[in-house]
């Protein structure tokens, strides 16, 4: 049983490592609990293996919401993406129908070189032009091309 406590560390700084290889994970917080769990077998506040992994899971749990998210508020990402939104610039862009669509079956258009699903108000048979006019999730809203 002398050994436990050094499998436990070596175990937290190993995964502490493979944070470093796969970052954005959470196995370096995993690792700080494992460490932790050596720390309080070696000075003998627990023992037993219910205990000892108990331990480990709350102390994982607890260091991956807590300590985690604490860390993501105090040093918040540098990176941001811009919002090119897409929508506006699809809104009022005139599509081919390649699937019928109906009011009660998603179809699909041909939008920006790319197949998309499609939903309408009234039928649209395949080959018909149609107008971007919304968008639900992933798939677009379409009415009818005025004059076809």
């Amino acid at each position: 049983m002398a050994s436990l406590p050094l499998v436990w560390l070596s175990l937290g700084v190993i995964l502490i490592l493979l944070e470093l290889v796969v970052p954005g994970a959470v196995l370096g917080f995993v690792g700080g609990a494992a460490i932790l769990t050596s720390g309080l077998i070696y000075f003998g506040h627990i023992e037993g293996p219910v205990n000892i992994l108990l331990t480990f899971f709350i102390a994982s749990i607890t260091f991956v919401v807590v300590l985690r998210t604490g860390l993501l508020r105090l040093f918040p990402s540098e990176s941001r993406v811009e919002n090119t939104d897409e929508l506006v610039d699809a809104i009022g862009q005139i599509v081919m129908v390649l699937d019928a669509i109906t009011p009660h079956r998603r179809g699909r258009i041909k939008y920006s070189e790319t197949s998309w699903p499609a939903q309408a108000d009234v039928e649209l048979d395949a080959g018909q032009s149609a107008v971007i006019t919304g968008r639900d999730g992933n798939c677009f809203l379409v009415k009818p091309l005025e004059g076809h």
